[in-house]
């Protein structure tokens, strides 16, 4: 398996000379799995090694950061956006002063920003997914801030000077507007709750990651390391709100069988959410 096109390529490992430290498992586990991506052997094999690295990022940050950059670019391949996009923004968040991990977050930004956003990437359920068992009145307004999710989920931020402000503004006013059409979901309480909080987190969620993006090249280098921390503090700050909708998700009783699917994925959102938020501070 081939590095994605047009991806900065990632140092390879050290030579085995005498006096050489050798790598902790994080990046022999990176190693191994560049190793195996560039063999063109096993691909799952090689997705593993990223992946078990990328576990152990209080390790070995840097190695973690390479591998969630790896890992973007194979999600990029399949078409999965939106995770392309998580992975980048935690390799930035663990690696900020990397420019191994700079240029090959670059690059593939670069990519992801020419890609459309599908309504394949929304987490969880697949929209429009109807809620069993409950009243008509509230099967309307689930499919109601189901269609505003999907519009909410294709607004993208682009990371150019002209256009930053008033994207940002028009994706969180456009977030907090579906929110509020999910929380009249929610007030049903039941399977609609558990599957109106989910959602609420992963809006939420997906526009922590977007705030996490290379800023434009013409902004002073001062102002733009401002408005990093600036936004980065906000991703960091929606990411609580991420996990706290899912938190009710999970929490909501009765634990009805419908509700699983939707306590699964949040189960698995906030995770994901967690550690991100873990990687960013």
């Amino acid at each position: 398996m081939a590095p994605p096109p047009d991806a900065a390529p990632l140092v390879p490992p050290p030579s085995g000379d005498a006096g050489v430290t050798p790598p902790g498992e994080a990046a022999a586990a990176y190693w191994g799995a560049w190793l195996e991506a560039q063999i063109g052997g096993d691909a799952a094999l090689a997705r593993a090694g990223f992946e078990a690295a990328l576990a152990r990022a209080d390790e070995d940050r840097v190695a973690a950061a390479r591998a969630a950059v790896e890992l973007a670019g194979l999600e990029t391949v399949t078409g999965n956006r939106r995770r392309a996009l998580e992975l980048l923004a935690r390799a930035q968040s663990l690696a900020p002063a990397d420019p191994t991990v700079a240029d090959a977050v670059e690059a593939l930004s670069s990519r992801l920003a020419a890609t459309p956003a599908g309504d394949s990437d929304v987490r969880g359920p697949a929209p429009g997914t109807p809620l069993p068992g409950v009243p008509d009145a509230v099967q309307a307004q689930w499919r109601a801030a189901e269609q505003a999710l999907v519009r909410t989920h294709r607004l993208r931020i682009r990371p150019v000077l002209e256009a930053l402000s008033s994207g940002m503004r028009t994706k969180a006013a456009s977030t907090e507007a579906t929110v509020r059409a999910y929380r009249q979901v929610a007030a049903a309480g039941g399977v609609a709750e558990v599957a109106a909080e989910f959602r609420i987190g992963t809006l939420y969620h997906d526009l922590a990651v977007e705030l996490v993006f290379d800023l434009p090249p013409e902004l002073d280098p001062g102002v733009a390391a401002d408005l990093r921390r600036e936004l980065r503090s906000d991703a960091v700050a929606y990411l609580k709100r991420a996990v706290a909708a899912y938190q009710r998700a999970r929490d909501v009783e009765p634990g009805a069988a419908e509700a699983d699917t939707w306590r699964v994925a949040a189960e698995a959102a906030e995770r994901a959410a967690r550690e991100l938020a873990g990687a960013g501070r």
